[in-house]
This record gives C-alpha cells, structure tokens and sequence, in this order.
C-alpha cells in the first residue's frame, strides 16, 4: 500500500519566482494558474510480476467481458440483454441513452490499465473509446455538442425511420461523413462530465499521439464552445438542449483545468482564471448544503461530484496555487465525500484515497479494508440484474432525517412536484455491496435503500465498468498492487 501524507499537504508545482513575488506582497496572485503544460501523470514502475490475486483476476475477467459484449457497433457503451443464459446470443442493447457518460468512465479505467500493466489490449480499447467519443461529438453536425449516442441505422437499437421521426432524442443522418447513422440527443451537463473525464485520463495516459491531437481539437471546440454560450448547452436546433443544459460553477472549474492543460489555449486559461478568483468560492459555498439532497433522492449527482472532483484536485495539484488546491481538496472533503465516505462504495473511496485527506494506517486502514471487501463482494461477469428483497429491520437504524423528509412530502405534496424529488425512507448506515440494489452502474445507486429491488433476471447483463474503474483507479494510485 502506498504511503503517502494528505494529498493537500503537498506543495504544488508552483514556479520559484512567483513564490518569492507572493512571499513579498503576502500571496500569490488571486487568479494564479502554473504556466502550461503541466505533467500530472503518476510515476511508472509499477511491479507487475507477482501473480494476480483475485481482485486482479475478477479485474481480468470484466477487461474481457465489456470489449466482448459492451461495445458494438462503433464502441459506444451498452448493456446487454441476451436471449438467453448461454450468453452467446444478443436479443436488444440496453442503457445507451447514456452512453457517452459511462463510454468515458470505461474509457478512464483502461487509460490507466494501461498505465499500470502497458497491456496493449488496454490501450487498443482506450483508442477505441476515444474515437468513439468523438464521433458521438461530430455527428450532431453542432459545434462543440455531444451526442448521447451514436450507432448505425443498421443496429438493434434502431427501430425505423418512423420510430426515430417519433422520438424527440432521435435524428438520422441523411448526408456527409455520418450518413446511414442515427443519434440520440436532448444531451445532458452529465453526459459532459463522463466525456470529459474519459478524454482527460486518455490524453494523459495512452501514448497515441493520433488519439491525442483528436482529443485536442474536440475539448477545445466543446469547451471553447460552452464558454462562448455562457456555460449553456446549446442543442442542434440553436436552443439550450432540453436535459440539464447549464453548466454549474464548480463543472465549469473542472472542465476549464482539464481543457487547459489539454490545449494550453489561452481563452480557456482566461475563463479558468476567472473561475478561481476567490470570490467565486462564495458560490460554491452557498450550494454545498444543498448536496444533502443527493443523499434522498438523484443519488447519481454524487457520481457527477465525484468524477469531476477527481480531475479538479488531479490537475489543480499542478496547476493551482499554494492557496486554491488546499481550498478545493478540503471543499471535497468537507462538502462533497461526506455522507458518502465509508459508505460502501468502493469507485467514491478510490477518489477519496487517491485525491482527498486520506492518511494511510497500514492494512487496518478503514478505508483500504472497506475498499477491498466492497470489491470482494462485487460480482464476476457477466454481471446480472437480481432481486433483492427489502432489508431486514432488525439490521438497520432508520436516518431520521428522511423519515421528516418523507413525513413533510406527505404534508405537502405539491413539494416533491416543485423541487422533482421523491423521497424515501432509508436506513442511517450503508448496506454493503451484496445487498445493494442492483444497477448497470452500482456506484450511483443509493446504498441506503430499505426497500425490495431489483429483479432476478439473468439474461440482462451490466458492463463491469463500475468494478474497473473502482478497480484501476486503485491500481494507478499504488493503494493496491496486482498481488490483491
């Protein structure tokens, strides 16, 4: 296990000079970004020689299950339902309205397989994932606006011109480079944050020089693009897309730092600096109590934090002044990964370990223990939806504070209608994995839940990138080595 101090008490690489200048006028420049480029990557090495335990062998077993399956047609992420529990047969894809989130997350996972095991079938699926990424960006025919999907008219997803001229979210393309194509839009702030993510990890860890140029060029016309629309999401039609189409502050911070040190563009260097004057702090302040609320209901909007935290405190490491990085690693801490640390989530621990104020305490370390148990109890694919029955009370304690949620909903109805929650009673202490409601993405579903889930179900089938990039990102940060 790596040994390493709080991550905010390492000095970022921050020029002599403008330290000397801080120390005479008292700090650093409000505004300070370390000049470009910026080398973030962590150090090679890694010992690959002892045999694979069985956290590496489950790790193996999804690598080779999500290209297998997960991936048709031009590499856009998918869940499978098969015909039947032979698994040889594909009945219909599942889940790709989201694809380009979770195509980023996967893409992330292998980036950095491929950074830790120099495995070329890793880095073949990275450049796979990333020519696909872009190619949910260009056939919208929109700059700078993303796809959720992308997928020839030929595929099962496709059910005919007349069902695509029904739906709302589906465009065909008739003419140029992506004709004979069809694709899914209303594209949200979400699916953004999983592109983003997935491109950073790739240009900085997959030596593709190719891969790397296109990334370039499609993270400055997306972010060059939602700066000159004021951080909206402008869809096809010249209108703000009709999914989550703005841009919230601390998103923007996030993709300013990953598109900088990407581009080095001097207009995005100019929205990022704007972006750290510490008066913006004020905003991210006054909205942190209302992450509460992705505890009760949208409990994937931690799934969002956490992702773009990830690359915020990655990068601003670097980047950031002696003044902003401990700023924003302890807004992480205190604001972001509260209720959700040590909650039996092993993809929000591996951010918390890696990026966060985790202290190493040896192998009776909390968080190294629940990490490893939580992958433990993971399933190995192919990774089925099952039921699960509704928690025995007898092992949980009631989180008081939905019970006044859910008692005030209905008090006043007309509030879960305003505010678009819908509230739950939940239990005060997580459920571990086994007994967690089953999802293509485990890590973005409550691990609260009382309730009865799930369905037992075997032919539909998750992809495993919630196991990988939980999985590699531990990997990549030392916290494991290939001997687990």
């Amino acid at each position: 296990m790596r040994k390493k101090p709080l991550r905010y008490g390492r000095t970022p690489a921050v020029p002599i000079g403008i330290l000397v200048l801080g120390v005479l006028v008292g700090c650093t420049p409000d505004d300070y970004v370390a000049p470009w480029p910026q080398h973030a990557v962590e150090p090679g090495g890694y010992d690959e020689t002892p045999a694979a335990g069985p956290l590496r062998v489950r790790a193996q077993a999804h690598d080779a299950w999500h290209p297998a399956w997960h991936q048709p047609y031009y590499g856009g992420r998918a869940a499978v339902f098969f015909t039947d529990t032979t698994y040889s047969t594909v009945q219909e894809y599942r889940g790709w309205g989201d694809s380009t989130f979770f195509t980023g997350i996967y893409l992330a996972s292998q980036a950095m397989r491929y950074h830790v095991t120099g495995d070329p079938q890793a880095r073949e699926n990275a450049v796979r994932m990333a020519s696909a990424l872009s190619g949910h960006l260009h056939v919208t025919g929109t700059p700078g606006y993303i796809a959720r999907y992308r997928a020839p008219k030929t595929s099962l997803p496709y059910q005919g011109d007349h069902w695509c001229d029904a739906q709302e979210r589906c465009f065909r393309v008739e003419e140029g480079p992506y004709a004979g194509d069809f694709w899914w839009g209303s594209t949200s702030r979400d699916q953004y944050i999983g592109w983003m993510f997935g491109m950073t990890m790739a240009y900085d860890l997959v030596d593709d020089e190719p891969m790397r140029e296109i990334i370039r060029s499609d993270m400055l016309a997306v972010v060059g693009t939602l700066i000159e629309n004021d951080w909206v999401i402008m869809a096809q039609d010249g209108n703000p897309t009709g999914t989550a189409p703005i841009v919230l502050p601390l998103t923007q911070l996030s993709f300013c730092i990953q598109a900088y040190h990407v581009t080095g563009d001097q207009g995005i260097l100019a929205a990022l600096k704007k972006r750290l004057l510490n008066v913006q702090r004020v905003v991210h302040e006054v909205s942190a109590p209302f992450n509460v609320f992705n505890r009760y209901d949208q409990y994937y909007g931690n799934n969002l934090a956490h992702l773009q935290m990830f690359q915020l405190l990655r990068l601003g490491r670097f980047y950031f002044s002696e003044d902003d990085y401990p700023w924003y690693v302890n807004h992480f801490n205190d604001a972001i990964h509260t209720f959700t640390r040590l909650s039996h989530n092993a993809w929000f621990n591996a951010v918390f370990m890696s990026q966060g104020a985790w202290i190493p305490e040896g192998e009776d370390d909390p968080y190294l223990v629940q990490f490893l148990g939580d992958l433990a109890d993971f399933p190995d694919p192919p990774n089925h939806r099952t039921f699960v029955p509704a928690r025995d009370p007898a092992t949980y304690v009631l989180d008081p504070l939905s019970q006044e949620l859910v008692a005030l909903a209905e008090a006043l109805p007309f509030l879960e209608e305003l505010l678009g929650f819908r509230f739950q009673v939940q239990a005060l202490e997580a459920f571990p994995v086994p007994l967690q409601c089953p999802d293509h993405f485990l890590w973005e579903r409550s691990p609260f839940r009382i309730h009865a889930c799930g369905a037992d179900e075997p032919r539909d089938v998750g992809p495993g990138a919630d196991y990988l990039i939980a999985y590699w990102t531990a990997a990549y940060y030392r916290i494991i080595g290939k001997d687990r």
